[in-house]
């Protein structure tokens, strides 16, 4: 029954976030059907990935470099959902994860357009992301995409065409505590000095204007607002459903969401962990701020927007979108425009 029930939590808050991702709502839900309960979660999606991987090789070895990229892409998607939240075997969801990254190494040099893979060096290893630069624009601002606390960057090919499409590059990273950046330990309540490595990292990159604004999904939202604090040279932050004080409501969060945060804090102790992650005592934020939320959103409220708007001192745009779940997945037709436009306006200072 525990099972079942968390199953049906997971599809509540979620299944529109596995659909922007490019999986196709028919398919997400008949692997959610063939799943049954959680326990048949892993394999069922990991059956999906299979299935996808085949077509994408089947496609390559034919030389149809679209189809094949989608079909990684997709295949990649279906490894990562399929051990998204899943903290019962550590092992196998460690395994599922490296599956889902080697897939996406495949599917990179065939996104259109391409996505190159860049290595930061950071604290004696390696932080991990992809660079997409726009078609036909010699020196382009940039997006830099941070994930939540069980989302990694192959999750952003998506939501990178929004950008894309509109001149901008994009980089998504595994920071740390996130996908790749695992290696380097939980998730941190700042992580300033990653951000500032890689900006180092990419000005060695061609193509790029050195413009840069921060994007954060969720937790991410929290983690590019401190980053922003300390970061006075960028152009623009934008938060989409994240917070200023998880401690704040940490207590009232779900248990499904609260199982998450004890393997991303890497602690037993979530609600003294969760005390670390605040913007109250950063610096303000200066830079140009877009805060997103969800009205209907049942893992951060919406009085964490608030709080993060309170937090900027320049140029604040709140917008909370009533109808919007956990980071407005159900309607991306909403949130994902006017992120990308709102950020190609603060890049032409408009």
């Amino acid at each position: 029954m525990m099972s079942e029930s968390k199953l049906l939590s997971v599809v509540e808050h979620w299944l529109p976030r596995i659909e922007v991702a490019g999986i196709p709502s028919a398919t997400a839900k008949e692997v959610i059907t063939r799943a049954g309960d959680w326990a048949g979660w892993l394999p069922a999606w990991l059956e999906e990935a299979d299935r996808n991987e085949a077509i994408a090789v089947d496609a390559e070895a034919k030389g149809w470099r679209v189809t094949a990229g989608e079909a990684y892409a997709r295949a990649a998607a279906c490894a990562h959902f399929g051990q998204f939240m899943a903290f019962e075997d550590l092992a196998a969801k460690a395994a599922a994860a490296e599956r889902k990254c080697t897939i996406y190494r495949r599917a990179a040099p065939l996104l259109d357009p391409p996505a190159q893979p860049v290595g930061i060096p950071f604290e004696g290893a390696a932080l991990t992301g992809y660079l997409r630069r726009p078609v036909g624009v010699d020196a382009a601002p940039l997006a830099l995409i941070v994930p939540g606390s069980d989302s990694t960057k192959e999750e952003f090919p998506n939501f990178e065409k929004h950008f894309l499409a509109r001149g901008i590059a994009t980089f998504s990273l595994d920071g740390p505590g996130q996908g790749e950046g695992r290696l380097f330990g939980p998730l941190r309540p700042d992580i300033t000095a990653a951000i500032a490595a890689t900006l180092e990292r990419l000005k060695g990159e061609s193509g790029l204007s050195g413009k840069v604004a921060l994007v954060g999904m969720a937790f991410g939202g929290n983690l590019v607002l401190r980053a922003a604090s300390a970061l006075p040279d960028l152009a623009a932050v934008v938060s989409i459903n994240g917070f200023a004080d998880l401690g704040a409501f940490a207590p009232a969060l779900p248990q499904v969401y609260r199982d998450n945060l004890r393997f991303a804090l890497g602690t037993e102790d979530v609600l003294g962990a969760a005390a670390g992650f605040t913007i109250a005592n950063a610096p303000p934020i200066m830079v140009p701020a877009l805060i997103i939320h969800g009205g209907r959103d049942k893992i951060f409220p919406v009085s964490e927007a608030e709080a993060s708007a309170r937090a900027c001192s320049g140029r604040v745009d709140l917008h909370v979108l009533p109808e919007g779940n956990h980071v407005c997945n159900n309607i991306p037709w909403v949130y994902r425009p006017l992120v990308a436009d709102w950020l190609g306006d603060r890049f032409a200072d408009r």
